[in-house]
């Protein structure tokens, strides 16, 4: 898969399992409203103002059913990708479970995942991408940052999240083939360049989940989610991701991302 064709899911959760990694992808900066300016580059603005430093934190995921999961998570740039290593660290029949992820600036992103149970590393293939990430309404495609240059942006009018006036941005793949979704519509509020809302829509063009961001703080002079959830509307059911605690500007070793930690 080439540069142009890879992270064919429009994400936006770094994981705050990926941001709280996927610093986590919405955080925020500020910039003037330019109703001139195209939704492209509205994106790019959101997407730039995320931090770029080194971080560490504890992330709760519950699924349906009200099923708790919990994460260690390290954040780092190295050389020409962000690089993501998490660690489950309860439940017991789940702990141990390690994802080391790779976001490329050129090139092909990687997933690798240890299971304690197979006691080997394993790379996640794009169809497996496609699956629940342990169990909840987020797809592991849902842990990494679109390619903006493989959808078509528009402009969608405005709409009222909570008490944010946000401007509805959405995003169509170039290509259907092999696509997650059919549309995203994500809610920008432009005086945080926050994303609030973001509605998938599946191949069909039927609504499949709502996200939401619930909370947001500053944490060292970051904007920064702290909670969100997403609805899966078409199954009736419901995750969300809660941002225990976070360093930023952590001091993280570079083996902490290598293939061979997954297995310590």
């Amino acid at each position: 898969m080439g540069a142009r064709q890879k992270r064919r899911s429009i994400a936006f959760m770094r994981l705050a399992l990926l941001q709280a990694a996927m610093a986590l992808a919405a955080a925020g900066g500020t910039a003037a409203a330019d109703t001139e300016e195209s939704a492209s580059d509205l994106l790019k603005r959101v997407f730039e103002a995320a931090p770029r430093v080194p971080f560490v934190a504890e992330v709760k995921l519950t699924t349906p059913g009200g099923f708790a999961r919990e994460l260690a998570l390290s954040h780092r740039r190295i050389d020409d990708s962000d690089v993501t290593f998490m660690e489950v660290t309860d439940p017991a029949n789940l702990k141990g479970t390690r994802f080391l992820l790779f976001e490329r600036t050129e090139g092909v992103d990687e997933l690798f995942v240890f299971a304690p149970a197979l006691n080997r590393v394993v790379p996640v293939h794009e169809e497996s991408r496609k699956q629940p990430f342990l169990g909840s309404d987020f797809y592991v495609s849902d842990l990494v940052l679109p390619n903006l240059d493989t959808y078509t942006h528009e402009r969608a009018g405005e709409e009222l999240v909570g008490e944010r006036r946000c401007t509805l941005v959405a995003s169509v793949p170039k290509s259907l083939e092999g696509a997650l979704y059919g549309k995203v519509v994500l809610a920008i509020d432009l005086a945080d360049l926050l994303v609030a809302k973001m509605d998938f829509f599946d191949p069909k063009g039927h609504l499949l989940k709502v996200w939401t961001l619930d909370k947001v703080e500053k944490i060292d002079g970051f904007l920064t989610p702290t909670a969100h959830s997403m609805q899966n509307v078409q199954d009736d059911t419901e995750s969300r991701i809660e941002l225990r605690s976070v360093e930023y500007n952590a001091d993280i070793p570079d083996e902490t991302f290598s293939r061979v930690n997954l297995k310590q």
